[in-house]
């Protein structure tokens, strides 16, 4: 039964949708077809505007910046919206089944000790040839690492110790006694960091890297403005406001992610799938030239710039995306490793 007015705001109905507040002027919302009515919409329309948005964005560089500003927004989901489901499902599809990769092992126990425990495991295990080899190693090390000791200067031993223990996998051990060792030219800050270092060496980095992992799509959300002002530098002229740098970033970034994603989907599809394992690299071989000519032609569309002038700022900013990138990481990396 149609109602002359909204049943939501009761402002007056002038066609199937309120004027006022949006809401549907279903028949009943006690109607079975109107709950299937709902979902089917979702699925198929998600607001009315995803899969044109999507299409827009994948497949057409730069203009869904140049639509939003050229005021045709309402076919289209707002920047902010499309940048935060994006990178939401590419994070967490990216985390499902991965494990964090450690480039600092933060063991509690030093090098020789760890080498003893395991030739006594496998000692208790029966393996009485690999115990031996073992031991011999581990004498090895610890006199080379006398001798070494005994060659270093008393006022280099703190800066020697992280050192040391290089790892195999090209990063460096941490254990217990380089955290108490630690100084600072900040005295009060040494506490807070050896205090740190004991928390993160206790469970070998892994709550740290959890927390980096899950802090990048927050991370990206103050790298983004950062790099606007670097586009509000490069394109002084003609002027442009800020808020465009923005938008221009949050619509690539969302694309470059929409990409990431589907190249993740064909790489987990062909765990089920092992006749897709010989594509993979050429599937991510195609994302990254596709990607690099999408960042390419976003800026020609939107900025209008001649071929010559955008590959040379596109040069620029990939070095102050890179830098600023890596500063921003590091500092997020810092900052957790305080509070986790």
């Amino acid at each position: 039964m149609h109602t002359a007015n909204c049943a939501n705001c009761e402002a007056p109905l002038t066609g199937p949708y309120c004027s006022q507040c949006g809401q549907h002027a279903h028949e009943s919302s006690r109607s079975i077809g109107t709950l299937f009515h709902d979902a089917w919409h979702v699925v198929t329309h998600v607001d009315g505007r995803f899969w044109q948005t999507i299409g827009a964005l994948l497949f057409k560089p730069g203009k869904l910046t140049a639509e939003y500003f050229a005021e045709r927004r309402a076919r289209y989901l707002p920047p902010v919206r499309l940048y935060l489901v994006l990178s939401l499902v590419f994070f967490a599809f990216a985390s499902l089944g991965s494990r964090t990769a450690h480039f600092i092992d933060l063991d509690s126990k030093p090098p020789a000790k760890r080498l003893a425990d395991t030739a006594s495991q496998a000692e208790a295990d029966g393996v009485t040839g690999a115990v031996e080899d073992a031991k011999k190693i581990g004498a090895e090390i610890d006199a080379a690492v006398k001798q070494a000791n005994q060659q270093q200067k008393p006022k280099a031993d703190a800066a020697a110790g992280a050192d040391e223990d290089n790892d195999k996998d090209g990063g460096f051990t941490l254990d217990l006694a380089k955290c108490d060792s630690m100084r600072s030219d900040w005295k009060w800050l040494e506490q807070p960091m050896r205090d740190t270092c004991r928390r993160n060496v206790a469970d070998h980095g892994h709550a740290l890297g959890t927390a980096v992992v899950a802090s990048i799509p927050k991370m990206m959300f103050v790298f983004l403005p950062i790099m606007a002002l670097v586009m509000l530098l490069l394109y002084w002229w003609p002027r442009r406001y800020y808020v465009e740098h923005v938008v221009f970033f949050l619509h690539t970034h969302a694309a470059i992610f929409l990409v990431l994603l589907l190249e993740l989907v064909v790489s987990r599809l062909a765990h089920w799938l092992p006749l897709l394992s010989p594509v993979i690299g050429w599937v991510v071989f195609a994302g990254f030239i596709y990607s690099s000519w999408y960042i390419y032609r976003a800026m020609r569309v939107f900025y209008g710039q001649g071929r010559w002038l955008t590959l040379t700022k596109i040069f620029v900013i990939g070095i102050t995306y890179l830098l600023f990138l890596s500063i921003t990481i590091a500092a997020t990396t810092v900052l957790l490793a305080l509070v986790t």
